[in-house]
């Protein structure tokens, strides 16, 4: 019964669209559109039947066309059933021939798909045609085969349409999931350098109490007191080294020779502030711009993801609910340059020397008074200063900043 249900929708639509008939050539013959319908859903939905579609679009076309004739009073019971039986005909031998002719086989080459179409079509109309007691000139015969071609390569352009929207759509989901994972990887890479000089921390704490511990041998109490200490860093600096670890094998997943071109980076960015935008409202507020003027291929682009991805959310912020964003790439022979300008509120002279310090922020939530966390530019000075490179800012308080990022082409081409 639920794999009847799923034929429910299709067959209406059949059905629905054979009432709508054209005479070609000022003929006779009279055909419908339905089996243009019917042609695409063969086409499209693999997991439906041809012989079954056809067979119970056939049927109900019969029934319809019957009630019609029996409610307008178009001649007796006999009459209407003589009528219109041989379009249920027609139908069943549609479904037969084209389970005969492997038509899904061949469905995706598009040549050998019309003349197939046409030639189950062409074939049924005359069946059905010598059904009904007509005597059939090779121009009717021609007209047939005319019509059947005509509705197979509609059924065929439409069926194109749709594939190629369907390719569309997954491609905009798969650079959406592609974007979304670079950003994460990105993150993660970024994190990476606190870990590891938290892992430096470690180190410096485990080696003070050890020096603690051999200093003071002669109080036991005090020397027990710096070993526990001690034991409890190395604790820590294990758990810490599985986690580091963790995330450096889950890097490597993604540490290939792939390359990635810098218009690429430049248009998955700018796709995911415009979505950062819309997430706060601020799309129509906030004009964004990004000017991109070399298309070579980067190696470590995920490190520029971070840089970039920082400066601009900075840039946004700075702006609170309206002004302007400019991202700017260039290069000389040795080095890349990134510019990001914003007129936004600026930043005060006393305190621009400390901005790319660990945990140092002006930025508070105002939902909660906590302060963030502080530590985007110190990812960034961090990632550009691992790169080779520098960066260096100039703001005016009232009109906004920029910031300059300065990175050897030898260290992202790879």
């Amino acid at each position: 019964m639920k794999r009847l249900k799923s034929y429910l929708l299709p067959v209406i639509c059949v059905t629905l669209f054979g009432e709508i008939y054209f005479y070609p050539f000022s003929s006779s013959f009279r055909f419908s559109a339905g089996i243009i319908v019917l042609n695409l859903i063969i086409l499209i939905l693999d997991d439906l039947s041809e012989f079954m579609m056809a067979f119970l679009s056939g049927i109900s076309v019969f029934f319809i066309r019957s009630l019609i004739d029996i409610v307008l009073k178009k001649g007796t019971l006999q009459y209407i059933y003589l009528e219109n039986f041989p379009s249920a005909i027609y139908y069943m031998l549609y479904g037969t021939l084209a389970v005969l002719l492997s038509i899904k086989k061949y469905k995706d080459k598009i040549l050998v798909g019309i003349l197939l179409l046409s030639i189950v079509d062409s074939l049924s109309n005359i069946i059905e045609a010598l059904i009904r007691d007509r005597l059939l000139s090779f121009n009717m015969v021609q007209i047939i085969i005319l019509v059947g071609l005509a509705r197979s390569i509609t059924a065929y352009i439409i069926y194109i349409m749709y594939k190629n929207q369907e390719l569309f759509i997954q491609k905009r989901e798969h650079q959406k999931r592609y974007s979304q994972l670079n950003l994460l990887v990105s993150d993660i890479q970024a994190e990476m350098f606190y870990l590891k000089k938290s892992m430096a921390d470690i180190e410096k704490v485990m080696s003070k109490s050890y020096k603690l511990y051999e200093k003071y041998k002669e109080d036991k109490e005090l020397q027990e007191d710096t070993l526990d200490i001690a034991r409890e860093v190395h604790e820590i600096k294990k758990d810490y080294n599985r986690v580091l670890g963790g995330f450096e094998s889950f890097l490597k997943k993604f540490e290939t020779n792939d390359l990635m071109t810098i218009i690429d980076i430049k248009d998955i960015i700018e796709e995911n502030t415009n979505r950062y935008l819309d997430s706060k409202g601020l799309i129509n507020n906030i004009h964004i711009e990004f000017d991109f003027k070399d298309k070579f291929s980067l190696s470590k682009y995920y490190s520029l993801f971070t840089i970039l991805n920082n400066l601009i959310v900075n840039a946004l912020d700075a702006c609170g609910s309206k002004g302007k964003v400019k991202v700017l790439e260039i290069s000389d022979k040795d080095n890349i340059y990134f510019h990001v300008e914003d007129n936004g509120i600026g930043i005060e002279e006393e305190i621009l020397p400390y901005i790319f310090n660990p945990g140092f922020t002006t930025k508070y939530y105002p939902d909660t008074g906590k302060a963030s966390t502080g530590i985007g530019l110190s990812h960034v000075k961090n990632i550009v200063e691992e790169l080779g490179g520098s960066i260096v800012v100039d703001s005016k308080p009232g009109q906004g900043t920029l910031f300059t990022v300065v990175l050897p082409k030898n260290s992202l081409l790879g």
